[in-house]
């Protein structure tokens, strides 16, 4: 395993700047440089190394920037972090970081979320058009889908791909039988939880789409986000392999 890979793979386990650095045996500096090699090469994102610092170690760092002013190597290392991190950091602080890479999860999110939906519903009901589509979609996130598709100059051939985050939401909850098997586990025993995060996440995504509006979203925002991709994509990846076998 190539250096730069190894720590990558050391990053994505937890572990700190400095335990990594320790681990492979090289300092901070050089582990930062390899986990930057992996970024231009498209294996990390920028906010993946953003939030390889911890929540205390952020708020430290945050917190001094607030002030004015920057840390001195004595209090950066009595806090456990390094210049070199220092450093780090203050390049990710750049709001079109998080808006490039929001705009990444929440694609991966939705289209995620839409694969999984018509993977059980075809299963549940059968993959023709009168079985998932018909029995499974509610007659008016259909008719919704129609108009909109009907309204596009480029229309898509299917009118499933018309529906959003919240017609999503409403199919599971009305096929919840089906899907609380499947669902991530903190939501397979939790309607409400699944439609509240469900609208959140839609309200983020349109500040993200429509960025002339100017909507705020934050650093929690953005975890939230980056939490719902990785359920929704590990959730529907699974899924679909067991659905593969299941007829």
């Amino acid at each position: 395993m190539a250096r730069k890979d190894e720590a990558e793979r050391l990053l994505r386990q937890g572990l700190s700047h400095s335990e990594i650095a320790r681990r492979m045996g090289i300092s901070v500096g050089s582990v930062i440089q390899y986990l930057r090699t992996q970024v231009g090469e498209g294996s990390l994102r920028l906010s993946d190394l953003y939030f390889s610092f911890p929540p205390d170690k952020r708020e430290i760092l945050q917190a001094h920037r607030q002030k004015g002013g920057y840390p001195d190597d004595r209090y950066l290392r009595t806090n456990g972090l390094s210049r070199d991190e220092l450093e780090l950091f203050e390049s990710l602080r750049n709001q079109r970081v998080f808006s490039g890479d929001m705009y990444e999860y929440i694609s991966v999110a939705e289209i995620a979320t839409h694969n999984l939906v018509r993977t059980i519903l075809e299963r549940e009901f059968g993959a023709d058009e009168s079985g998932w589509w018909r029995q499974g979609i509610p007659s008016n996130i259909r008719a919704k889908c129609a108009t909109r598709r009907e309204e596009d100059e480029e229309p898509c051939d299917c009118a499933y791909a018309y529906t959003t985050l919240i017609d999503l939401s409403a199919v599971i909850l009305k096929n919840w039988q089906a899907f609380s098997g499947v669902l991530p586990e903190e939501y397979a025993t939790n309607r409400r939880q699944l439609e509240s995060d469900f609208i959140r996440l839609n309200r983020i995504r349109n500040s993200i789409m429509h960025p002339v509006k100017e909507r705020k979203w934050s650093e929690g925002d953005f975890e939230f986000v980056r939490r719902i991709c990785n359920l929704f994509q590990n959730n529907c990846a699974s899924d679909t392999k067991l659905g593969s076998g299941s007829n």
